[in-house]
């Protein structure tokens, strides 16, 4: 195995490595996607490997599509949207093998697609939190990422994230550690992922599979890049998927304000706030100026909020998360680059991003030594 980033730990115990997984789909409005997504799912696994389709109340006729592709699937139709992040909580919990393979409904995947994810996870075990696939746009030619890391200031940035593929070979059998995953098709530790609470329900969508990684990291264990594994990104929903080309949804822009914020008052020590908080301020100036900019505003003001308005269940959170974690925060963080999908920086406002990347990873050389980890 060849680590792009670092050697992997090895606990001294754990118990032998066991592949058993199921593959859980998260639907709401689907019919769009789910032939080709099903049907390429049913053709890359074997017949006994349990499918679970979860719908989040879709109104499209989701679930009779479904259930007329997959007839063998565990189906689960909710009466409300309980949001991705509780529908994958109730993939968790409902599926009885040690993994759980958590799959967008907006994919479609190569028949090579689920050995890698297995064989990446048992060649890192027991360091393994997560696996998550190589996601590509349908054209095939452009990556969507390889999986992330975490921008001090909070910003989650894509590895390889929008890239042309070509400019990112892999060789086979390749397994990188990343900082952090996003749950296109994403591995996942079933017990470790509940030990740590699950994804966070209040976050609905949208940072919800970072924030989870992360919590999963501060307790020792490591998320990985299978390139083997390929996974296919369409669209997505129009209320919240933004791929460079309309609108931008406010919702989405309200989610990933919030969830923001609601991730670095968690999560992050004392210590690394106050270290950060001259950065963290530019960085919050940077995305007033982008809420102004392209019409936000109103979004943003009911992000910061929202986060008000949950202040004693975050601070009840964040005193468990800190008494049981056992890396630091710099360990945890890095300075990369912000990714933003194609089209939403132009311009000037490029020159910018580029300017603050700079003065941010020269403040973050500074700090890097103060931190813990």
């Amino acid at each position: 195995m060849r680590s792009q980033h670092s050697t992997i730990a090895r606990p001294a115990a754990s118990a032998p490595f066991d592949p058993s997984v199921t593959v859980a789909l998260i639907c709401y409005n689907s019919t769009a996607y789910l032939e080709r997504c099903l049907r390429s799912v049913l053709a890359a696994t074997s017949p006994g490997t349990p499918l679970l389709v979860i719908d989040n109340a879709s109104s499209d006729g989701s679930p009779a599509l479904a259930r007329q592709l997959a007839p063998d699937c565990q189906l689960i139709t909710l009466s409300q949207n309980i949001g991705h992040s509780a529908a994958c909580n109730l993939a968790l919990q409902l599926a009885t093998t040690t993994w759980v393979l958590l799959l967008d409904h907006d994919t479609y995947v190569p028949t090579d697609w689920l050995a890698p994810l297995i064989n990446a996870a048992r060649q890192t075990w027991p360091a393994t939190a997560m696996v998550s696939s190589r996601a590509i746009f349908e054209d095939g030619t452009r990556l969507h990422h390889d999986g992330g890391h975490i921008h001090f200031v909070g910003h989650m940035t894509l590895q390889h994230g929008f890239a042309p593929l070509q400019n990112h070979p892999a060789q086979p059998g390749d397994v990188w550690e990343v900082g952090a995953q996003a749950a296109t098709s994403l591995l996942i530790h079933r017990e470790r992922a509940l030990a740590v609470g699950g994804f966070d329900a209040r976050f609905f969508i949208y940072l919800n599979d970072w924030e989870l990684a992360l919590r999963m990291r501060l307790r020792g264990w490591r998320c990985y890049v299978a390139p083997d594994s390929v996974v296919y990104h369409r669209a997505g929903n129009r209320e919240t998927s933004w791929r460079g080309q309309g609108a931008y949804p406010s919702r989405r822009a309200f989610l990933i304000y919030r969830n923001r914020w609601m991730t670095l008052l968690k999560l992050y020590s004392l210590r690394t706030l106050l270290l950060c908080a001259p950065a963290i301020l530019l960085y919050e100036l940077l995305m007033l100026a982008a809420a102004v900019r392209n019409g936000w505003l109103g979004a943003y003001g009911a992000a910061l909020r929202d986060v008000a308005r949950r202040w004693e269940p975050l601070l009840l959170q964040r005193r468990h998360i800190q008494r049981t974690r056992v890396i630091g925060d710099g360990a945890l963080l890095d300075a990369r680059g912000f990714s933003f999908v194609p089209g939403l920086v132009r311009g000037p406002a490029y020159l910018v991003q580029r300017a603050i990347e700079a003065l941010l990873g020269t403040y973050w050389r500074l700090i890097r030594p103060l931190l813990d980890g």
